[in-house]
């Protein structure tokens, strides 16, 4: 008689216990056990709960190749869903193993864990567990499904794929629920009293182990709902005309009051400030340092001079490596559309700065076009204080077009979300790659979710508050993503790219690099341990057909993106597709 002790702990989250009968079958390489039910006196498997119990063989097992994990109905209680956080299992002669789960196993159905250890698929030779990580990613594609948003985007989550599905003929990660299709009109309501619609129904349904969680989701509620009342309540949401003064923009931070928000409203009319935004503001990736100027924008030295001083001229500090230009090229041919029923604008500048002797980087000239000509002045801080101010707020709001939309939304959420699709469709849960991205990927596909529900969505916020309107957007992204290259995901190469390697003061530049060489550091050990040599990386085929999704689906094929279609070896693994996804996640958390 062999005697198997099993230690079964279930999350500490709201309703992760369950009421119905639990019972485990452990698979080894001699044979399988009995299928035993987990019970003892008492409540089982409560919210935090870590229970005890032992499983009794005829014969050892040999060594442990699976845990099924079978749930089933109890007496008349309804079905539930349970959080199993891990099961561990101490064998007869002491050796323990571990059987990670962290997911919610809902309905009636079993699960089969494999042991913690993580391996490749060149690492297993047994049909049972061959077969078991075909099997797991065959439910996960039929569950996570690709679609078209629109043309020229990254492809995101089907939503409408979740459907309702018999517990016991799918894996359990991609047991699901009926859900309306996000460009369904009749989902997208407006909400009482407020001036833009929502998708609601899009956010009601999602795999349950990627939405958020009950914590998550009462955080989310909590910071939303005052901010929005807030702004209800001081007529922001409802307004429709201009603002009377500057002043009355302190309004909008009467409630939110920070040290930061206290410095910006007091000095963000200075030149210093508006510069130093450029390099440590929401937007630090805008600069490149140039060697001449672009024809498009005819500043002569004459026009600087007063800025630049008597001991220096314009081409010499274009020699030196001082000059910087953001260029804001892709506002261009934005479309832009009518809010209560005006026509908005767009501008499309070029932002010409340089870094004075101080180690102050301070705006030269700005044009807010891209086609010079009598239609197109060139503003200078010698201007008129206002014609100036005027012309450093355009620039401004473009910058925010730009980063909301390219920066942040496309960048840093839409490429995320093909990574994470790609992850969950092409890796197994015992896949070394799936378990180094696996804490970053939880709530990627939620939070798009949510942004296409109220953000993106026809009549949504983009709508109602932004100059280029919802088409604008679509735009923007497609045409950003067209133009996108592989160097902008690696933070050493697109400084490198940009020459600002050398700016003083650019701490976004010197903190994302101390960042990127952690993860570099952390990535490349675990990649160098699982993959030896570049023949093993060559021959990973779940690992090969990850990043071919990615370039597919996330780069639309493009090869001038310079996203690869395969990785060949070891040294192209580490760098370049794990720290991209791994530098990205964490902006989406």
């Amino acid at each position: 008689m062999a005697v198997y002790r099993l230690c079964v702990t279930t999350g500490p989250y709201l309703k992760a216990g369950t009421l119905d009968n639990i019972s485990v079958t452990l698979v080894g390489t001699c044979g399988e056990s009995p299928k035993q039910r987990l019970d003892r006196m008492g409540r089982d498997l409560a919210p935090g709960s870590v229970q005890k119990y032992k499983v009794r063989c005829s014969a050892e097992l040999g060594e442990l190749l699976l845990l099924r994990v079978h749930k089933e109905r109890y007496a008349f209680f309804r079905k539930d869903s349970w959080y199993c956080s891990r099961i561990c299992v101490t064998e007869p002669d002491g050796t323990v193993s571990h059987f990670p789960c962290y997911q919610w196993i809902e309905g009636y159905c079993t699960v089969e864990l494999r042991p913690g250890t993580a391996r490749t698929v060149c690492q297993d030779s047994l049909p049972l567990l061959l077969d078991h990580r075909t099997r797991e990613l065959r439910a996960r594609q039929e569950c996570y499904r690709w679609k078209i948003y629109a043309p020229g985007f990254p492809h995101i989550v089907d939503v409408s794929s979740f459907q309702e599905m018999e517990s016991d003929k799918k894996f359990a990660l991609t047991k699901t629920t009926t859900c309306v299709d996000q460009d369904d009109s009749s989902g997208n309501r407006y909400l009482p009293g407020f001036p833009m619609k929502i998708d609601i129904p899009s956010l009601l349904y999602m795999e349950p182990n990627i939405r958020y969680s009950a914590t998550k989701t009462a955080s989310l509620l909590f910071n939303a709902i005052p901010a929005s009342l807030g702004m209800k309540l001081r007529g922001l949401l409802d307004r429709k005309g201009s603002w009377k003064k500057l002043d009355d923009m302190r309004n909008i931070f009467w409630c939110h009051k920070t040290f930061m928000t206290k410095y910006v409203t007091e000095h963000w009319r200075e030149d210093h400030f508006f510069g130093y935004q450029y390099l440590n503001g929401v937007n630090p990736i805008m600069l490149h340092c140039i060697s001449s100027l672009p024809s498009k924008l005819p500043v002569t030295n004459d026009m600087v001079a007063p800025l630049l001083g008597q001991s220096t001229c314009l081409q010499t500090e274009l020699e030196r490596g001082n000059i910087f230009l953001a260029d804001y090229w892709i506002l261009a041919e934005a479309p832009t559309h009518c809010l209560n029923d005006r026509p908005q604008y767009v501008a499309a500048p070029l932002c010409l700065l340089w870094l004075s002797p101080q180690g102050a980087l301070v705006p030269l000239a700005i044009q807010l076009s891209q086609t010079p000509g009598p239609d197109s002045p060139i503003f200078l801080p010698t201007d008129s204080d206002w014609d100036w101010l005027l012309a450093k707020t355009w620039v401004r709001n473009s910058e925010f077009l730009v980063h909301e939309n390219n920066t942040h939304f496309l960048c840093t959420h839409l490429l995320c979300e093909a990574f994470a699709m790609a992850t969950l469709r092409q890796l197994p849960l015992c896949h070394p790659i799936y378990k180094l991205l696996l804490p970053h990927t939880r709530y990627t596909l939620q939070v798009n979710t949510i942004a296409r529900a109220t953000l993106l969505n026809p009549e949504g916020l983009v709508d109602q508050v932004t100059s280029i309107g919802r088409q604008g957007l679509l735009y923007l992204m497609s045409t950003g993503l067209a133009h996108f290259t592989y160097t902008n995901f690696c933070l050493p190469d697109s400084l490198r790219a940009r020459g600002v390697l050398a700016i003083p003061n650019y701490y976004y530049r010197d903190d994302g690099l101390k960042i990127w060489a952690a993860i570099e550091s952390f990535v490349s050990e675990i990649v160098g341990y699982y993959y030896p040599s570049d023949a093993s990386v060559q021959q990973d085929s779940e690992l090969q057909a990850w990043v071919g999704e990615i370039f597919a689906q996330a780069f639309l094929g493009r090869e001038s993106s310079g996203c690869p279609r395969r990785v060949l070896s070891q040294l192209r693994l580490s760098p370049k597709p794990l720290l991209a996804s791994a530098a990205l996640y964490p902006s989406v958390l």
